[in-house]
C-alpha cells in the first residue's frame, strides 16, 4: 500500500511542476526503497508484475530537488533484480554497473561477490526467459562469469552446498 502511495505521489509531482515538499518526497524515496529491498514476486499487473523495474522507473520520474545519495541507494536496490525485461536493457545496465571490471581468473567464488552481484546472476540463474541471459552472455564471457542459465545455476550451487 505505501509503495503504490509513494509512487503516486511521485508520478503527480512530475506531471505538472508544482513544487512538492522535499521531506515528503524523501519520504516516498524512503518508501520505494523499503519495497525494493523486499522479495515480490507478483505485486501489481503492471509491468508485468515487475515491482522493481517499476520502482526504478518510478524514481527516474522524481522532480528536481530529492536528494541524490537516497535516489542512488533505492535505484541501486533495484538494479540487481530482474523480474522482467522486454529488449534486455535493464540486464545489460545492470550487468554494467554492477560488474564494471572482469573478474580475476580463476573466476572467485559465488560467495566472495556483492551482495548486488550475487542478486543480478541469482536473478538470471532462474530466470524464466533463457534468451535473456543468451542476450548477455558475450557480456558475462567478457567479465569472466559464467554466461549460460546452466552455467549460472552450476556457480551458484556450487558455492551454495561448499
Amino acid at each position: 500500500m505505501r509503495w503504490a502511495a509513494a509512487t503516486a505521489l511521485i508520478r503527480l509531482a512530475g506531471l505538472d511542476g508544482t513544487p512538492v515538499d522535499p521531506g515528503l518526497l524523501g519520504r516516498a524515496v524512503t518508501e520505494l526503497t523499503a519495497a525494493a529491498r523486499s522479495t515480490f514476486d507478483r505485486v501489481t499487473d503492471c509491468c508485468e508484475g515487475d515491482l522493481h523495474g517499476h520502482i526504478e522507473r518510478t524514481l527516474h520520474a522524481l522532480p528536481p530537488g530529492s536528494d541524490p545519495a537516497a535516489v542512488y541507494e533505492a535505484l541501486d536496490t533495484c538494479l540487481p533484480r530482474i523480474v522482467w525485461d522486454y529488449s534486455g536493457s535493464r540486464t545489460r545496465r545492470a550487468i554494467k554497473e554492477l560488474c564494471p571490471t572482469p573478474q580475476p581468473h580463476p573466476t572467485p567464488p559465488y560467495t566472495d561477490l556483492t551482495a548486488a552481484q550475487q542478486q543480478l546472476l541469482g536473478d538470471l540463474a532462474c530466470h524464466r526467459h533463457a534468451w535473456l541471459i543468451r542476450s548477455s552472455a558475450d557480456r558475462l564471457r567478457n567479465l569472466g562469469l559464467p554466461h549460460t542459465q546452466e552455467a549460472l545455476q552450476s556457480f551458484i550451487r556450487a558455492h551454495r552446498t561448499a
